[in-house]
């Protein structure tokens, strides 16, 4: 049973009200705490086109509010803090409302393309005391915005999802520790918190996540860290990553960043469990299993800081096979993916490099290629203003019919962000960041995989305050 009842809007009002109580006694609120937020407009505009040349459009306009309360630790021990998050409709295509079974906002609003309220934090924060240099640890219980080994949430929306559970941390002069265990989640669409499901809509009774990191001060500037983070979902599948970064700093201005990374998901148990046969007249509800077994994922990167240019370029494989008694709807045997979420309604942290806004480019033995870049221009009198292009490029996946021949596929993506912020005109904490993705894949691998063509347009412009 939850241990968080109706009750929990007087608990709310309480932690939002101590900063007030504790100004009678005449303290900075620096001393007692803060109240902060952030207000922002959200647009997404997204167009697919599927095996069958079918265009579906998705996206919507919204506003919203983040407002977050947190004291001081009393004691220099104890803290508290919530978090309360409200979403409104500002305009929707009517043309998106019957996209994904009518759920076509494309994570803005909620399953009735409406807005919505939640509090989606609640938390007591326990630490140590600041006694010791490079010692520190803390223990947060409560509703959450856990990032703890491969246990994350989604804050690309119009709100953030977030969790219930338990979250520590503890660092030992650069040896930091981290471990987190939840049952139940909130997802960017929704009020309230719920249990976490499969696909079958079976409850997962819990998501442990840990991870351990450690950086090596080489001299002169440069650093090797290690990490090593985890995500075991109760009956459901294990995952499991190692990172490995070296910083080399060439001279004042320049530095190369190598990375190495590897990523290892096991089904484990009786939950792993799905849709893998197609129903004539629902094969929107189409839901094989990605992966048969296990999946691997494994890449490395090289990006190289210069001034105000930033370049990279990386590689990454992955392997997902399938049982090859899985089907689309086309006729085709299903290509799997390396699936990284823990439920049907969690999150999962993945990544890869390649990872990009359109297309994780993880399917089975597809080798993916990434070039890309971003410039800063504020040295060039555009204080502010930063533009980033990358372009992906994914082969070595077959898409087999069923009874007859396998045909080579593969898909391609161009990415460009811009960001600015309005410095320029004295208004620091108003931001805005622009996204367009281009995917192009082969009628084929649509066929096989399920995963359309698109035009994706994102945009989020937010101002943060204090108070």
């Amino acid at each position: 049973m939850s241990i968080f009842k109706p009750s929990i809007l007087s608990y709310a009002v309480a932690v939002l009200s101590l900063p007030a109580m504790a100004n009678h006694n005449n303290d900075s609120m620096d001393d007692i705490g803060k109240i902060d937020g952030k207000i922002q407009s959200v647009y997404f505009d997204q167009e697919n086109k599927d095996a069958d040349s079918v265009t579906e459009h998705s996206g919507a306009w919204s506003g919203a509010l983040w407002l977050n309360a947190e004291t001081a630790h009393f004691a220099d021990v104890v803290g508290f803090g919530a978090s309360f998050y409200q979403v409104a409709k500002i305009d929707m295509k009517d043309r998106n409302e019957t996209t994904n079974n009518g759920g076509g906002s494309g994570g803005l609003l909620n399953s009735d393309n409406d807005g919505f309220g939640n509090l989606g934090q609640l938390w007591v924060d326990f630490k140590l005391p600041d006694m010791n240099d490079g010692v520190s640890a803390n223990l947060k219980v409560g509703r959450q915005l856990v990032e703890t080994g491969l246990i994350t949430i989604s804050g690309s929306r119009s709100v953030p999802s977030a969790w219930q559970g338990v979250d520590a941390a503890v660092d030992l002069d650069g040896l930091t520790g981290k471990i987190a265990w939840v049952d139940k989640v909130s997802m960017r669409t929704q009020s309230g918190f719920h249990d976490i499901q499969n696909a079958k809509g079976q409850k997962i009774d819990g998501i442990i996540g840990m991870e351990l990191s450690y950086t090596v001060d080489l001299g002169n500037s440069s650093s090797l860290e290690f990490q090593y983070r985890n995500g075991l979902a109760d009956k459901y599948v294990k995952s499991h990553n190692g990172n490995i970064t070296y910083k080399l700093p060439l001279n004042n201005d320049s530095t190369l960043t190598l990375a190495g990374m590897y990523y290892h998901a096991k089904e484990d148990g009786k939950r792993w469990v799905w849709d893998d046969a197609v129903t004539p007249g629902k094969e929107s509800e189409f839901s094989p299993a990605p992966f048969k077994d296990k999946a691997e994922s494994m890449g490395l990167s090289a990006t190289f800081d210069f001034d105000s240019l930033s370049v990279m370029a990386a590689f990454t494989y992955s392997k997902a096979s399938t049982a090859t008694s899985v089907h689309t709807a086309e006729g085709y045997e299903y290509i799997g993916n390396y699936n990284y979420y823990f439920g049907d309604n969690t999150q999962g942290a993945y990544g890869m490099p390649t990872s990009s806004i359109y297309s994780d480019f993880n399917f089975d033995k597809e080798k993916a290629w990434l070039i890309g870049g971003e410039y800063d221009f504020s040295e060039s009198g555009l204080k502010g203003l930063s533009l980033g292009y990358n372009f992906i490029y994914g082969s070595g996946m077959k898409a087999e019919k069923v009874g007859g021949k396998s045909k080579d596929v593969s898909e391609y993506e161009h990415d460009v962000t811009v960001k600015y912020n309005f410095v320029n005109v004295g208004l620091k904490d108003l931001n805005l960041k622009a996204q367009y993705a281009y995917n192009h894949n082969d009628k084929e691998f649509r066929m096989a995989t399920g995963q359309a063509n698109a035009k994706y347009l994102r945009a989020w412009l937010s101002y943060s305050f204090e108070i």
